[in-house]
């Protein structure tokens, strides 16, 4: 079995940060400051970390 390349990985870890952000807003009214992160792993341990900061304030 073919691993995906990096590059999908990062594509697939920041989708997966926008789904998260898109989630949070959707519920709260006034969020504040979030600090999300992606850990993306493969057998061997971890492979890269993505994270993304945002603020909404209403």
């Amino acid at each position: 079995m073919e691993l995906p390349s990096v590059e999908a990985m990062q594509e697939e870890a920041a989708y997966s940060l926008a789904d998260m952000a898109k989630e949070t807003v959707a519920r709260t009214s006034n969020c504040g400051r979030r600090r999300m992160a992606i850990e993306v792993r493969d057998d061997n341990g971890p492979v890269m970390k993505a994270l993304f900061t945002f603020e909404v304030d209403r």
